[in-house]
């Protein structure tokens, strides 16, 4: 430790100090008669035959199967036989391993992969023994084995000793001694909350001499809600939780409140079974609950696009293939994957069986691209907190009040308009014919124009005559979306001047109303256009560059009587327009504002079209024109004149349109309280909209209904279809339960007690969380081509105990009882054992006889996980918020990471930033830099297991990073406090937060000198001091001596570099 500490400070970064080993192993095995047919002879075919002679039927030469029993002794086409029990002679598959004949030696040179002669010896060995078959160990189920006897019986402290005990029996090796109570708390501690035991927690667990002391320290930890968090961890690995959407945008996406549950139900210790089954299918179960439903957001945790340009089907693809490739990785441990193009080489798996697993997930109302980048695609659940329900009801109840009064105001409508209407009637009405008219274009059975100028004439094009039929005052011009009317010579309208236009229009699809314009590409001139329900208005000298454009925000129905007028001030800006519908001004939108030219050109004014194209469908009648800007009120009498003639209709003889007509005006224009009752619904809905916007959601399932098809991608294209297909399972798998294939079968399936895979592949998973390495070293892979167990029995008794709950045991073992699928009692299990609790020092033997620990020889001594480097760094300087739960944060993070993408790093602010790691921001494409650093993945597929790498920029993140830097400042704000006067108490209270243990004597005077040369500088540079002490949001300490703080925050980043403060 000592030197750790010299070469820390002499170049200022953390843990040049490797605890890897070279690569070496365990004493070779005697092989004990007979040959064991799933541990020596499958992996040999498996590696150097399958390719060839396996399961993917595709691929296989000669018709020759080796991977099962039937086929590989069956005769061949030959007449020959590869296998013959117990016959060397015989037997094809000896005599071609055997010869030195090219083009006969198997495997073919080409492929180069030959066996050695010992694989030669074993297989004639095993031939000649009778060539006993087994179906792969990890397709038969798991039967509880018995306790290997073993020498020291004082020893174990649980099951799971005796079987590794045996095992170093076994090879004349010795365990090592359980690790001193300072490293086992310290261990325990970090691996069941991912945090660092504080110093009074160690202090109390060193001075607890009871029998039961550790045993007392590991309920406490699995009782702490930090437990969940830590165990969640490895899950959303798993479950590629991430808060984007990944892909080319990699949009925002909420999916924290499925993490929360996440957490809480590690934390309840919610059945192992029901958290698989509520995951896959929680949406399927019997009246599912709001928690069952969110469960089910594991399946939805996939990556999603919504790149302009891409095939949607081709994605929706990519989505089901992921789940499927998921739930093979998590709960069978088989690398189903690789079927999705082909029969898988080494394994018993088809392309069907994988385009039936896919069927189970092919059936989620989703689109390939969903078009969503700042919300949750559907389906999607809303999930208020209890405050939010209460605020929710009480917006609920106002909308219904509003919507009440509006339908009592409804009701009143009839009786106060027609009492409108006779009083209309007695009186004389507005004059509408206004000052300024310019010309009036009327279609009474021609196209007639009362014109200021004394030479106009009109015609219609497209069609041999015009057709009119009744419109709004007297007849309209009909327009079918081919013929339009020109009128030569109306009226010259100049961007410098005042006008207004104005018509009746009932339009059935979109084009110009009016124009006066150039053809493109320039456009110059004026029209009035509708565009998908809404009026635009364009002045163009020439598009775009030099144009005026505006379109209104409010959409107009088709197919209904507006009366459209439009104001100009002559400004040349969007501000001097003016849109009016049915008397009323509308708000619009700017598009272009930037029109400096003139607008004049000689073309005919043109009903219904531009220059001959964007030629509209509907009705068009009484457009005016005016040499000045009209007023709101010319406005209202414009509109008014259009009612008039319906008010003057008898109520039996208005059409059902006219009526309708009739009482929207009424109500807009007279019927106050209506209006007022009506904004007060608008804003109710509003305010309702806007509070249910603030409602956090998370993905979930849901089935559609009737499902898709699903059928067999020929070699995997999306575009090819094969074999349509059902819901199924591989048949080398225990059938499926009765009833319903669906998401629910299949959760239930996995849980089967039946089924071989699952339960193994768990513990497997929680042992390498622990220990660093799986009993299975390959933990994504059961398969054929997966390593063998380190332990067989080991695994399946944890298997079966796991399973099915504990059965009685020796007394002598320690066994606790716990229920069926127990994940506490399964953790609770490994960290009690002997085998856990070792020291983790090594020996030469065992450095060379069990390089990677795959014996045990040694207790587990792992590097933390990316996030725990950070959260234990927060909590030693007392700077960590431990919140449990909630939506994900933005800490620091150097500059111009997100700077590729259209999303904009808004850095947290307060105690936020000091939250836990796995609530920071998971950006798939680029996820927090000192995480990925160490190692974090990208969550873009399900991750098994991290690598751990051990470079230089670790040690310079630990250095230089902000967050570092600032908590060893936090640190050594925190020992002065704790000690206001002593610097050596200081460090030695610095150097126990951050390794819990007291450090050597060497240590300590290393640390102090250190201490005094960084003061004695700080002192010369106040300047470097203050600088130094900036880093971070938090603030200073009052009343502090920078220099003091400055010096005693590079002690504390010192100790914060060393390997062991990383190291649990």
């Amino acid at each position: 430790m000592l030197k750790r500490i010299i070469f820390a400070i002499g170049f200022f970064i953390a843990g040049s100090l490797t605890w890897a080993i070279s690569p070496g192993g365990s004493k070779p095995d005697t092989h004990p008669a007979p040959v064991d047919f799933n541990r020596e002879v499958r992996p040999i075919l498996s590696e150097h035959c399958y390719t060839c002679h396996g399961p993917d039927e595709n691929k296989r030469k000669a018709g020759l199967r080796l991977d099962v029993q039937a086929d590989a002794v069956k005769e061949l086409k030959s007449g020959n036989h590869a296998l013959v029990s117990g016959n060397l002679t015989n037997s094809t598959l000896v005599e071609r391993i055997v010869t030195t004949d090219e083009e006969e030696i198997m495997p073919p040179p080409k492929h180069n992969k030959p066996l050695k002669p010992e694989q030669i010896a074993l297989l004639k060995r095993w031939v000649q023994e009778g060539a006993q078959w087994q179906k792969h160990w990890s397709f038969i189920p798991p039967e509880r084995p018995q306790f290997p006897s073993v020498k020291n019986q004082k020893w174990p402290r649980n099951a799971i000793d005796h079987f590794t005990l045996a095992r170093l029996e076994k090879e004349n090796l010795k365990p090592n001694p359980e690790a001193n109570k300072t490293t086992l708390i310290r261990r325990v501690t970090f691996d069941l909350t991912g945090l660092p035991p504080t110093i009074e927690e160690v202090d109390a667990f060193l001075a607890d001499k009871s029998r039961n002391a550790y045993e007392k320290l590991v309920e406490r930890l699995l009782a702490s809600p930090h437990y969940g968090e830590r165990m969640a961890q490895n899950w959303l690995d798993l479950a590629r939780y991430a808060d984007t959407s990944g892909y080319h945008f990699d949009g925002v996406r909420f999916m924290w409140l499925w993490r929360d549950w996440v957490i809480k139900s590690f934390n309840d210790n919610k059945p192992y079974d029901e958290f698989t089954v509520e995951q896959l299918a929680g949406d399927l179960l019997p009246n599912p609950t709001q928690s069952q439903r969110i469960a089910t957001g594991f399946v939805r945790n996939n990556m999603t696009n919504d790149e302009g340009g891409a095939d949607p089907d081709e994605y929706l693809n990519k989505y089901v293939v992921d789940r499927v490739n998921t739930v093979g990785a998590v709960w069978l441990g088989l690398t189903v994957g690789c079927t999705e193009c082909h029969s898988h080489k080494y394994d018993p798996l088809t392309t069907k069986e994988f385009y039936q697993m896919y069927a189970f997930f092919h059936n989620v109302p989703e689109k390939g691209l969903d078009r969503i980048r700042t919300d949750n695609p559907p389906p999607r659940l809303p999930v208020p907190t209890s405050e939010q329900a209460l605020q929710f009801v009480e917006a609920d109840f106002r909308l219904k009040d509003a919507e009440k009064t509006l339908a009592d105001r409804s009701n009143e409508l009839g009786e106060t308009q027609e009492k409108w209407e006779l009083e209309l009637n007695a009186k004389p009405h507005p004059n509408s014919n206004l000052q300024g008219l310019l010309a009036t274009l009327s279609f009474d059975d021609s196209l007639n124009v009362t014109s200021a100028s004394t030479s106009t004439s009109s015609k219609i094009v497209n069609a041999e005559k015009p057709e009119f039929l009744e419109g709004r005052i007297g007849k309209a011009l009909k327009l079918d979306g081919k013929a339009y009317a020109e009128f030569e010579s109306v009226a010259v309208l100049e961007r410098t001047n005042t006008f207004s236009f104005a018509a009746w229009v009932k339009l059935d699809g979109d084009g110009a109303v009016l124009s006066k314009m150039e053809k493109g590409p320039g456009y110059r001139g004026f029209d009035l256009f509708f565009a998908e329900e809404r009026f635009q208005i364009h002045l163009l000298n020439i598009w775009p560059t030099n144009a005026l454009k505006v379109q209104t925000k409010e959409k107009f129905p088709k197919n209904q009587w507006q009366h459209v007028l439009v104001t100009y001030d002559g400004s040349s800006k969007a501000a001097g327009l003016k849109i009016y519908v049915n008397g009323r001004a509308k708000d619009f939108k700017t598009e272009n504002d930037t029109l400096t030219n003139t607008i004049s050109n000689t073309e005919p004014l043109r009903i219904g079209a531009r220059s001959g194209e964007s030629v509209i469908k509907g009705l068009v009648d009484d457009v005016r024109l005016y040499n000045r800007t009209l007023s709101a009120e010319d406005a209202r009498a414009l509109a008014f004149d259009g009612y008039l003639a319906l008010v003057a209709k008898s109520r039996g003889n208005r059409s059902e349109d006219e009526r309708k007509d009739l009482q929207n005006y009424y109500k807009e224009n007279h019927a106050v309280d209506y209006l007022r009752s009506e904004t007060a619904l608008a804003e109710a809905r509003k305010k309702k909209e806007a509070f249910y916007g603030k409602i956090p959601t998370t993905l979930i399932m849901e089935e559609m209904n009737p499902p898709r098809d699903t059928f067999v991608f020929v070699r995997g294209d999306f575009r090819t279809k094969g074999e349509k297909v059902s819901p199924g399972t591989p048949a080398i798998l225990p059938p499926l339960p009765a009833g319903p294939t669906n998401r629910l079968a299949l959760a239930r399936w996995l849980v089967a007690k039946e089924h071989p895979l699952m339960a193994r592949v768990t513990v497997n998973r929680y042992w390498s969380t622990f220990f660093g390495s799986g009993l299975v070293h390959t933990i994504n892979d059961f398969g054929s081509q997966g390593e063998w167990p380190s332990h067989p029995d080991l695994l399946d008794w944890l298997a079966v105990q796991f399973r099915d709950g504990s059965v009685e045991s020796k007394p002598k073992s320690g066994q606790s009882h716990s229920p069926a699928w127990d994940i506490k009692g399964l953790v609770r299990l490994i960290v009690t054992s002997a085998t856990y609790r070792q020291s983790a020092a090594v020996t030469p033997e065992k450095l060379e006889r069990d390089s990677y620990n795959r014996l045990f020889t040694r207790g587990p001594r792992v590097r933390l996980d990316a996030e725990f480097v950070r959260d234990n760094a927060l909590a030693v300087s007392g700077l960590l918020n431990d919140q449990i739960g909630g939506p994900s944060v933005k800490p620091y993070q150097p500059p111009g990471i997100w700077d590729g993408t259209d999303a904009k790093y808004e850095q947290a602010k307060g105690d936020a930033l000091y939250r836990r790691g796995m609530y920071v921001f998971w950006r798939r494409s680029a996820h927090y830099p000192s995480f990925a650093t160490f190692d974090a993945p990208s969550r873009e597929v399900c991750t098994f297991f991290r690598e751990r790498t051990q470079t230089p920029l670790q040690s310079l993140v630990l250095m230089n990073d902000p967050a570092f830097v600032e908590t060893a400042r936090g640190l050594a704000a925190r020992v002065m406090k704790e000690e206001p006067k002593d610097s050596d108490k200081r460090i030695l209270r610095a150097f126990r937060h951050t390794l819990g243990r007291r450090p050597e004597s060497g240590e300590l005077t290393i640390l102090k000198k250190t201490y005094e040369q960084q003061l004695a500088n700080f002192r010369q540079d106040s300047k470097a001091a203050n600088a130094f002490l900036k880093v971070g949001d938090s603030p200073l300490p009052e009343k502090t001596d920078p220099a003091e703080l400055a010096a005693m925050t590079t002690v504390a980043n010192v100790l914060l570099n060393l390997n062991e403060a990383i190291t649990k």
